[in-house]
């Protein structure tokens, strides 16, 4: 056996990923804050109220494979 197919062989199959990166952005103005904060309080008020999905590894793991292995047009 070559070289050349014995590393052929030897590769694993790879797939892209999105990635979180550190990016620079501008501070919030006073009224962007204020509307940000409305925004938090009215998310938490939600979850008070129990207006919410619960987080499940196991089903997003699932949704991502099925989105991943989905025929694309």
């Amino acid at each position: 056996m070559s070289t050349k197919s014995a590393a052929k062989q030897k590769r694993r199959r790879t797939t892209m990923v999105p990635v979180t990166t550190m990016e620079e952005i501008p501070l919030l103005g006073e009224r962007e804050r204020a509307d940000l904060l409305a925004s938090l309080e009215q998310a938490q008020a939600q979850i008070k109220a129990g207006e919410f999905t619960e987080y499940d590894p196991k089903k997003l793991k699932e949704r991502m494979l099925r989105i991943y292995r989905a025929k694309k047009p």
